[in-house]
C-alpha cells in the first residue's frame, strides 16, 4: 500500500492531504470497505432508528405524492428530484440518520472497523 514502504515501519504523513482518500480507497480495494457496508446494512432495519425514520419517510412520501396528480407527461425524473428534495427538507431527518448511525456504526468503530483499518495500514 502507498500509505507505508515496504519493509520498514509505517511512515504515515498526517498532513498528507490525501491520507484519508488513500486510505478509503485502499480500503475498498481490498473489499473491507464492502465488508464493513455489508456489515452495517445487515444490522440497520433492526434496529429502532431506522424504523422510526422509515415510517417518517413513508408516510411524507405517501402525503406528496397524493397530492400530484398523475398525467401520460408527467416527468417523473423531475417528481423524483422534487421528492428527495422535500425529503432531504423534512425536519428530522438529518438527526434520525444521525441516530441510526449512533445505533448501527458506532459499536463497530473499535471492534470491527480500527482493527480492519489497522491491519491495512501496517
Amino acid at each position: 500500500m502507498d500509505l507505508a514502504r515496504e519493509g520498514d515501519a509505517p511512515e504515515l504523513d498526517l498532513e498528507d492531504p490525501q491520507l484519508e482518500e488513500k486510505l478509503v480507497n485502499e480500503l475498498k480495494a481490498q473489499g473491507v470497505f464492502d465488508q464493513f457496508r455489508k456489515d452495517c446494512l445487515s444490522d440497520v432495519d433492526t434496529k429502532p432508528a431506522y424504523q422510526n425514520l422509515r415510517v417518517r419517510v413513508d408516510k411524507s412520501v405517501s402525503s406528496y405524492l397524493s397530492k400530484t396528480t398523475w398525467r401520460p407527461t408527467l416527468n417523473k425524473n423531475q417528481l423524483r428530484n422534487q421528492l428527495r428534495k422535500y425529503i432531504q427538507e423534512m425536519s428530522g431527518v438529518e438527526a434520525g440518520v444521525d441516530r441510526i448511525v449512533d445505533q448501527i456504526v458506532n459499536p463497530k468503530l473499535n471492534t470491527t472497523f480500527m482493527p480492519e483499518v489497522e491491519n491495512v495500514i501496517y
